[in-house]
């Protein structure tokens, strides 16, 4: 198929209302990561089973273009100054560039071995690849589109975050269970952080101050201060968390939880989880259209991208609770209506299970 055909539909989208969901829409085989565009009106999707990435309207929700790449694409990000794209394709062992307008094919470059995340640091104009099999992060020149170093990190090395404000990178070492910290200029390695057993995403949120490492084994989502690598705590989600995304404006953070079919909402002032949204099956990752407000969400299992309207909307209101509620009562004697007898607090509560009785009702 030509690279400017558009694939095959499928069923149309469908809707579902009890959980915001606008429609569901076919992408292609396996769609991992997602990117928007929002002024061009674009959302870029890797489809690792398809070895292609598909650009989709926004608005209309409709595929564009179709371009095939190497083997296993997983990542991809747009890089707004040249207007390409670049996908890691983990089995072909290379970097695959796009025109984003057209989906043109401008160059495939060599990495390390199985590349499974990808980074981007826009002022550097950098692109950093974390390739799995070799424990390495691998730094591209996002104009020249050619290797400038390569960043020793641990084995299993995959999702790149990039703290453009610190000027650091992060590599999140799936099979190591850690976070490799290195300079994004100098591409020298700062420093390891431990974290649980399988981290396969790493997000920075600059407006808290914290790195989310989503540990797809334990089902939580850790949090590492930026500043000095201290691990906070640990969030629990549902299960296989693996895509996560930032909503820095609404104080949010989106969790693909791909053993769930589920997308956790975290309050990231209060560190909790507020509420769930129910999409396709092992969503992989998230993205949102700040013109709309949408969230878009790969589903790996189902071949489609859904669209997800007002996602911050908080879960059903729960009742006001009084203060005193829980806490023991106060020692009070009170006069008996029948009788007048003086009755003291311990009487009234060994009466308790009246209450009791239609409370339950």
């Amino acid at each position: 198929m030509d690279h400017r055909d558009v694939p095959e539909q499928g069923p149309a989208c469908s809707v579902d209302l009890s959980h915001r969901v606008r429609r569901h829409c076919p992408v292609g085989r396996g769609p991992e990561a997602v990117v928007v565009d929002p002024d061009r009106r674009r959302a870029y999707v890797a489809c690792s089973r398809s070895d292609a990435v598909v650009a989709l309207d926004l608005d209309r929700g409709v595929p564009v273009w179709r371009a095939p790449v190497g083997r296993e694409p997983i990542p991809v990000i747009l890089d707004l100054p040249t207007r390409r794209l670049f996908t890691a394709d983990a089995r072909s062992d290379t970097v695959t560039v796009l025109d984003a307008d057209t989906g043109r094919r401008l160059t495939r470059i060599p990495v390390g071995a199985y590349p499974a995340g990808l980074g981007h640091h826009p002022g550097l104009r950098r692109v950093y690849a974390g390739n799995t099999a070799d424990g390495t992060v691998t730094a591209i020149d996002a104009d020249r589109l050619a290797v400038v170093g390569t960043v020793p990190a641990e084995l299993g090395a995959g999702s790149i975050a990039v703290d453009t404000r610190r000027e650091r990178g992060y590599s999140a070492n799936f099979m190591a269970g850690s976070v490799t910290v290195f300079d994004a200029a100098a591409l020298t390695p700062l420093g390891t952080v431990a974290v649980r057993e399988g981290p396969c995403k790493v997000v920075p949120d600059p407006a808290t101050g914290l790195l989310y490492v989503a540990s797809s084994l334990h089902g939580t989502i850790g949090r590492v201060s930026l500043e000095d690598g201290t691990v906070l705590d640990e969030l629990p989600v549902e299960r296989a968390p693996v895509g996560m995304c930032v909503d820095a404006f609404g104080g949010r953070l989106y969790v693909c939880n791909r053993g769930a079919g589920t997308v956790s909402v975290l309050d990231t002032g209060a560190g909790r989880e507020t509420h769930r949204i129910t999409v396709g099956n092992a969503p992989g990752d998230c993205a949102l259209d700040p013109a709309t407000g949408t969230l878009l969400v790969s589903n790996a299992g189902s071949g489609t991208v859904s669209f997800v309207d007002r996602p911050w909307l908080p879960g059903p209101t729960q009742p006001a609770v009084h203060p005193l509620v829980g806490r023991p009562l106060p020692g009070f004697a009170l006069p008996d209506l029948r009788g007048g007898r003086i009755r003291t607090s311990r009487e009234w509560a060994e009466k308790k299970y009246v209450i009791n009785f239609f409370a339950s009702w």
